[in-house]
């Protein structure tokens, strides 16, 4: 009687599965990234991804799902990267050096300013509410890790302020973005000197922002 299990054959199945996730995530950070959200479809991205058709059906509910994991994935790297900085040799000693520290973390990731700028719009429209509830408690836990590590470094700051400062400082970038990093018929009408004045610098706004937040 041969094997009702072959498991060479199922180990192949399960990797090449998470071989065709891995390039439907890889294809969404870079769709989301540059393509407006409402223009953005599972059968896109598996078409960039070069997965057969309705495959990143199977592998992501909703569009709205699989924005979630790649904003999840990018906040992930952005609050680690903090995290090692404040562990470091040389954190932040001062509110103002905090302050920098954080605005120029989330200046240096355009793709992950761009994401929080669509946030509200993915949570607005995702058909599964337990899973908004879950990804907003992951944040604040990750917040809330992130500013007590601050307050333990930073003279004068409070876990609660360094968790405000956090929130707003993801809040500033989200609606700076589109203005610092200008596309489109904006960016050609701010290239004239007399509108260069309205242009915005999003580490300059974030870091001003998460300064007055620290300072109360």
């Amino acid at each position: 009687m041969g094997k009702l299990i072959d498991r060479n054959r199922t180990r192949k199945a399960r990797e090449a599965r998470e071989e065709r996730a891995r390039r439907i995530l890889d294809a969404a950070h870079l769709a989301f990234g540059k393509m407006p959200y409402a223009e953005v479809t599972l059968d896109a991205i598996g078409k960039k991804a070069g997965v057969k058709h309705g495959q990143a059906s199977l592998a992501f509910r909703s569009r709205e799902e699989l924005f979630m994991t790649v904003i999840r994935s990018q906040l992930t790297d952005w609050y680690d990267s903090l995290e090692k900085i404040l562990t470091g040799e040389q954190p932040p000693s001062t509110k103002a050096e905090l302050a920098e520290t954080i605005a120029q973390s989330l200046a240096q990731r355009p793709g992950l300013t761009r994401l929080l700028g669509s946030l509200i719009t993915a949570l607005e429209l995702h058909e599964d509410g337990m899973e908004v509830h879950r990804f907003f408690n992951w944040k604040r836990d990750r917040l809330l890790d992130l500013g007590a590590a601050m307050a333990e470094r930073v003279d004068g700051v409070h876990q609660w302020d360094a968790f405000d400062a956090l929130y707003r400082g993801q809040t500033i970038a989200a609606a700076v973005h589109p203005v610092s990093r200008l596309s489109g018929n904006l960016a050609v009408d701010l290239l004239t000197d007399d509108l260069q004045v309205f242009a915005l610098d999003l580490e300059d706004e974030v870091q001003r922002a998460v300064l007055d937040t620290l300072e109360g």
